[in-house]
């Protein structure tokens, strides 16, 4: 899908679903006026309590959203980095259980784009929330994660593409810092 997400839809369909949540990756780079970000997905970090995991499975149902081929594992280093690591192996699809937050942990291919679900990134929701910030989304206030967060959230190594966005952030991270 060459023109992105339908990023109207998908959200006012987790809004609709009263799914709570923060916009992370490219669109919450995107939101905080981060500079030649055409966002391929929709991120979204999402509260992981057995309700609200109900009423995301709902608003996925809802957009007929399905999960993609998943051929990588999320690894972590060391010093606590977690990375996505693609090794070309397709692993089974799990059933999607509310009460368990990594079986949502994945991509959804729907008619209004892709939207990865990551229910840990640089934090989890209940962590990111009270730093994110009321931004407007397609067309609606919505929660962004704080542009540290989206800093802290990119997965290494960096790709060529991040560049500007995390020059971007980082510009934004300095002045929260300074206030």
């Amino acid at each position: 899908m060459s023109e992105g997400p339908n990023l109207a839809a998908l959200l006012d369909a987790l809004d609709e679903h009263a799914v709570d949540y923060v916009v992370g990756g490219s669109v919450g780079a995107l939101a905080h006026g981060a500079p030649d970000v055409l966002p391929a997905d929709l991120d979204i970090i999402p509260a992981t309590d057995p309700e609200n995991l109900r009423r995301l499975v709902a608003a996925l149902e809802a957009i007929g959203a399905e999960r993609g081929p998943e051929y990588g594992e999320w690894r972590t280093d060391e010093s606590g980095e977690r990375e996505w690591v693609q090794d070309g192996r397709l692993r089974p699809a799990h059933p999607l259980d509310p009460g368990d937050a990594t079986t949502l942990d994945h991509w959804f291919q729907s008619p209004h784009g892709r939207l990865d679900v990551v229910p840990v990134v640089a934090g989890t929701y209940e962590e990111l929330r009270p730093r994110a910030v009321r931004i407007r989304v397609a067309g609606s206030d919505r929660w962004v994660a704080s542009a540290l967060d989206l800093l802290a959230g990119l997965t290494r190594p960096r790709r060529p593409k991040d560049g500007p966005r995390v020059r971007h952030l980082r510009s934004l991270a300095a002045a929260d810092v300074r206030r």
